[in-house]
């Protein structure tokens, strides 16, 4: 108990003012959103607890509905629809998953869908457990890739604490699959591959008992997951191949210390946040969050920083301070614009998607250029390298290729969604001929084109 008090003493609550950030919504009226995922081109795919996954720009427009589960769904309580992530190799493949409970018969569901045309189609259910009749609530539950390119999916014990120390169902774990739903053999329970006889060889980790979302480190690859606790104590917890973390035996710092079961890194006392999302910030746009992990509230809508401690692992917590107070968080991700995105949602009819940024930057870089602009490379004649430089005064879908002096297409070098801004590109030509070549710029409605010499 001592050594107890003495930590939580060490990592007292101290409110933290960031007036260098602007705190903006990008999409509003959001009926009970849940989670979402950044697209490619900068659009956000987002679920909604009824039923709807729909697309949206970060103009506050619905771009489509990509697929509906309203009339599959089983809403109630805190059912419904719920995860989503896109796979690892999107680009390619375009595969977007999404976690749900199904109604008729009552299941937990993971469905792939291929998208096209900001459309889901084909849908494929890679992970269907039935859960017959259900109190609602602690199905958890979010799904992310790992860096392995392994599906992780959290799911909660149903309101029945004794699943959670049971290896033969899914209920309280963060369990892993495949992409198309077939089962690692290196999972740490895994026996004969049937998951309905001796283990569930899905299960990653147990002992949980509504863990809400989880965050893979872009820094070190360590899995972070919030849990929601019954009375005493919310956490946070390093999550480690095959660890029991405690529930219901434990709830918050085992009292006695028991070396079967794996520590919180840190905890919240009562009356308890009900923490939610959950990142590992990873840029120097923002300086102050870099390498900290953030963890968001639904109750009282906070985000949470954590400075992480035992390097290399990061494994530890040493101080958390309040760094934003909003309303009723859900989920919060690293934008492709490195600000931070967090998700006001749950029980609300009126969501937000917030987006919080340095004060003195606009929506690409510090000094946001009033229009669009593209300049000479540099050097020019070059061999073989050059600098290509280009101004885009509003977020839009950027192409900038290469042609030869024939017209042909001989390089594709930007093809993405951009935040205003000035960008440099460099061009290596070492595998062209001398002469004169054309680059070309388009962004939205603005196309420019200039002429560069290669000279060898």
């Amino acid at each position: 108990m001592k050594k107890i008090l003495v930590l939580l003493l060490f990592i007292l609550f101290s409110p933290e003012l960031f007036s260098q950030y602007v705190v903006e919504p990008t999409v509003t009226g959001l009926n009970s959103p849940v989670a979402f995922a950044f697209l490619p081109n900068g659009n956000v795919i987002m679920t909604h607890k009824a039923g709807p996954v729909r697309i949206y720009n970060l103009n506050n427009t619905i771009v489509s509905t990509f697929w509906n589960f309203t009339d599959s769904c089983q809403s109630g309580f805190e059912r419904g629809t719920l995860g989503i992530c896109l796979d690892p190799n999107f680009s390619t493949n375009h595969y977007v998953y999404v976690y749900y409970v199904h109604l008729n018969p009552q299941s937990l569901r993971v469905v792939r869908f291929t998208e096209n045309n900001n459309l889901g189609t084909n849908p494929l259910i890679i992970f269907d457990y039935p859960v017959g009749t259900i109190a609602g609530n602690h199905v958890g539950g979010n799904i992310h890739f790992g860096p392995q390119g392994k599906l992780y999916i959290t799911i909660g014990e149903t309101a029945v604490s004794s699943n959670s120390q049971l290896l033969t169902n899914p209920k309280g774990k963060i369990i892993r699959i495949n992409s198309n739903g077939t089962i690692p053999t290196d999972n740490p329970y895994y026996d004969d591959g049937n998951p309905s006889s001796n283990n569930d060889d899905r299960i990653w980790c147990y002992g949980l008992r509504n863990s809400f979302d989880f965050c893979f480190s872009p820094i070190n690859d360590s899995l972070y997951a919030t849990e929601n606790g019954a009375n005493t104590y919310d956490e946070v917890n390093f999550i480690r191949k095959g660890k029991n973390y405690g529930w219901p035996n434990c709830e918050g710092y085992c009292n006695p210390y028991n070396p079967a079961f794996k520590q919180p890194m840190h905890v919240w006392g009562s009356p308890l946040p009900a923490v939610t999302g959950i990142m590992v910030y990873n840029s120097t746009v923002m300086p102050e969050f870099n390498g900290k992990l953030l963890v968001a509230d639904n109750d009282n809508g906070m985000i949470y920083k954590l400075e992480l401690g035992n390097a290399p692992f990061y494994d530890t917590v040493t101080t958390r301070t309040q760094a934003f107070d909003l309303d009723g968080l859900t989920a919060l991700m690293q934008g492709p614009d490195n600000y931070i995105y967090a998700l006001n949602g749950g029980y609300t009819t009126t969501g937000k998607l917030y987006r919080i940024k340095p004060s003195t930057s606009g929506t690409g870089n510090q000094n946001t250029p009033e229009g669009y602009e593209l300049k000479q490379n540099y050097p020019n004649p070059f061999n073989p390298n050059t600098t290509i430089s280009y101004s885009i005064g509003n977020a839009a879908i950027v192409n900038l290729k290469i042609y030869n002096a024939m017209g042909q297409e001989v390089g594709f070098i930007v093809n993405e969604y951009k935040y205003a801004g000035t960008y440099n590109i460099e061009w290596n030509a070492v595998n062209h001929p001398s002469g004169i070549y054309l680059y070309k710029l388009t962004a939205g409605d603005f196309v420019a084109e200039r002429k560069m010499v290669l000279i060898k």
